[in-house]
Order: structure tokens, then C-alpha cells, then sequence
């Protein structure tokens, strides 16, 4: 009888030793971070214990558009193409709706190298040279398109390129943002004369505020995280975008009236750190090259043109009332600005400007 007691006392024990390795060991497949799809950010690759890599350098890409639409679905494409071509050693995450704050935040963490990317108009580099105040001029380009090969041939590129890494950013592609027109919640909008007393916001950029005052309206400079919510509350009457930004954003279910004045056609750079990009080897660096190169191909030639059809239906279906305008009016009225601008711009401005000038002629 003790005999068996003492067997049964050291099966137990047995078990309850074995209970306890089994309850401690954690599930290998779990991870905390989601996909750029996701509520969260976190890397866009999925989690694959069997050959995942674990990157060498991780990107947060923080920009201030939403977690939904066209952008979005560029940012997908970016993170795609980081993944292949560094073959898994470079990750990103993606931080939309300015989750690590506004444009300006976002490239000052660029700068000192605890953002390593972002995404912004090239107008607003303008807040670090004054070069980048040439694209705040408005009727630059005839369309998006022409925009992109213009500002992607070598003769401008050689310009843009070294002004931006003196400035601590690395330029991996330019992506077409359209042609920004009028959205407003008064009325359609066919010449100058119709903005009278239309609040319309525009980007931090004085020179963009003076076109909007030239062209009629009443200039409202506004960090777009706010644009919205003015437009509820009656603190702006309007704004300027492309249609996939409109809508991304929800613009058309507070503002009804677009009018296709195309006064500003400003690409948007993809950027990177220069200090984290110059912490890279050589290999990854080129990498990161080739990625962005090919995110600008994606992205100008599949994504955004199907965009814009897609979401100028978008804002057919939702009410909004579209018209075109007399452009030559609009040319006329802003004419002053841009005469005033070139007569004190400095010598890099001037450069710029004609350079854009006389490649426009090619495309």
C-alpha cells in the first residue's frame, strides 16, 4: 500500500512539473504589430516564423493623409517594393492622419533622424529653402502629368535633388497629386468675379495665399488636419485639392460645389532621412532607391489615374455639382503674382524657374 502511494505521488509530481514547462511556453506566431491595412501601424510584410527576416532598418512613414484611399494605397505599394528589393532587411510602418504629427513635425523628424520617412507637397520644403517657393506658382504646368516629367528630368532633377539633401532629406520619387481646384460649400465658382467672400483655406505657403486672393477669393492659411471641422463650423467656406484627396478626406459630404480652376499642379516627393539613408551600406541604400523609383512608376501610372475617375463618380454620387471655369480669366488675374515674385526672387529661384521653364518646352 505505501508502495503505491508513493508511486501515485511521483506520477503526480511528473505532471505537474510538465504542466508547468507547457503553460510557460509562449505561442511563436503572435506578434503585436499589423499590416499597413491595419488599425495600427506596424510592418507591411505578415509574420512567417519559418523565413521571416528580421529587418535591419524599419521605417515609419509618417504623412498626414488618411489610412484609407488613393495615398493609402501608394503607401501599400511603397512598403511592397521596400520589402523586395532590400530583400526583407528594410520594414516600414506606416503612420497616417498625422499620428506623429503635421507636415512640418514630420520632416523636422527626418531631419534629426527619429523619423526616417514621409511624404509632403513640394511647396512645403519652401519652409527650409526658398527654392521650393517656385512650385507655389500658379499655371506652372499644364497638367499633372507634364509636372512629373518635368520635375523628373535630369536638368531639374540635378537642382531639386542637391537643394533637398542640403536640407537632410533624400528624394526617392515623385508622385503626381493632380490639379488643385476649388471645392466650396456657396456656389459654382466660372470666373474671379464668383469667389468674392469665399473663405478658401490653403497650405501654410504665403505665396499660395496671394494667388487665392488674386483670383477672387478670400485666403484662409490652415494646417489640413483642420479643414474639415472649419468647414462644419462655417470657419472656411472652401478649399483647394485633387478629387482623390477631396474624397479621402470626406470633403464632398460637407462641400458641394467643385469648379475646375487647376490653379496649383504640385507633386509630392517621397522622402527619406539623409542621415538615416547615410547610416545604410551601400547595397540597402540602393535598395531604397530602386523601391522609390518604382513606387513612382506604380503610382503615376496605375494608381493615380485610376483614382481620379474613380473618385471624381465618387463625388457625382454624393451630389457634388462640377463645372468647368474660364481658365484664361484666372490666368490673367494671377498674372501679378507671378510677375511680382520673379522680380525679387533670388538667383536660385530664378535658376529653378527657368530651368521648369525650359524643359516644360520638351513635354
Amino acid at each position: 500500500m505505501k508502495k503505491t502511494v508513493k508511486k501515485m505521488a511521483l506520477l503526480l509530481g511528473i505532471v505537474m512539473v510538465l504542466s508547468a514547462f507547457t503553460g510557460c511556453s509562449g505561442n511563436p506566431g503572435t506578434s503585436s504589430s499589423t499590416d499597413i491595412s491595419g488599425s495600427a501601424a506596424g510592418s507591411t510584410a505578415p509574420a512567417d516564423n519559418k523565413t521571416e527576416k528580421k529587418p535591419e532598418y524599419t521605417f515609419k512613414y509618417s504623412v498626414t493623409f488618411p489610412a484609407t484611399g488613393a495615398q493609402a494605397d501608394g503607401a501599400a505599394a511603397l512598403g511592397k517594393h521596400l520589402e523586395k528589393y532590400s530583400d526583407g532587411r528594410v520594414a516600414m510602418e506606416f503612420y497616417p492622419s498625422s499620428q506623429l504629427g503635421d507636415k512640418i513635425p514630420s520632416m523636422e523628424g527626418l531631419r534629426s533622424g527619429t523619423i526616417e520617412m514621409t511624404e509632403s507637397a513640394a511647396t512645403d520644403l519652401s519652409n527650409y529653402s526658398s527654392i521650393w517657393t517656385v512650385f507655389s506658382l500658379p499655371y506652372l504646368f499644364d497638367s499633372g502629368e507634364q509636372a512629373i516629367a518635368v520635375i523628373s528630368d535630369p536638368e531639374v532633377r540635378a537642382i531639386t535633388d542637391a537643394d533637398a539633401e542640403e536640407q537632410g532629406f533624400v528624394i526617392i520619387s515623385w508622385c503626381n497629386l493632380g490639379e488643385r481646384s476649388i471645392l466650396n460649400t456657396k456656389r459654382a465658382v466660372s470666373e474671379p468675379e464668383d469667389l468674392k467672400g469665399i473663405r478658401v483655406r490653403v497650405m501654410q505657403n504665403q505665396l499660395l495665399a496671394d494667388t487665392l486672393n488674386a483670383m477672387g477669393a478670400s485666403a484662409t492659411i490652415m494646417a489640413w488636419s483642420e479643414v474639415y471641422t472649419a468647414l462644419q463650423q462655417k470657419t472656411i467656406d472652401g478649399l483647394e485639392n485633387s478629387p482623390p484627396v477631396i474624397t479621402a478626406n470626406k470633403m464632398e459630404e460637407v462641400a458641394k460645389y467643385l469648379s475646375f480652376t487647376e490653379q496649383f499642379i504640385i507633386p509630392d516627393p517621397v522622402f527619406v532621412s539623409k542621415k538615416v539613408y547615410e547610416s545604410m551600406p551601400e547595397d540597402l541604400q540602393k535598395a531604397v532607391l530602386d523601391a522609390g523609383e518604382a513606387m513612382q512608376k506604380e503610382w503615376n501610372e496605375e494608381i493615380w489615374p485610376s483614382a481620379v475617375e474613380k473618385e471624381l463618380q465618387t463625388m457625382r454620387d454624393a451630389g457634388v455639382q462640377m463645372n468647368d471655369v474660364d481658365k484664361d480669366a484666372f490666368k490673367a488675374a494671377v498674372q501679378p503674382v507671378i510677375d511680382s515674385f520673379l522680380k525679387t526672387a533670388d538667383e536660385k529661384q530664378k535658376k529653378l524657374y527657368e530651368t521648369i521653364v525650359k524643359v516644360r518646352e520638351k513635354y
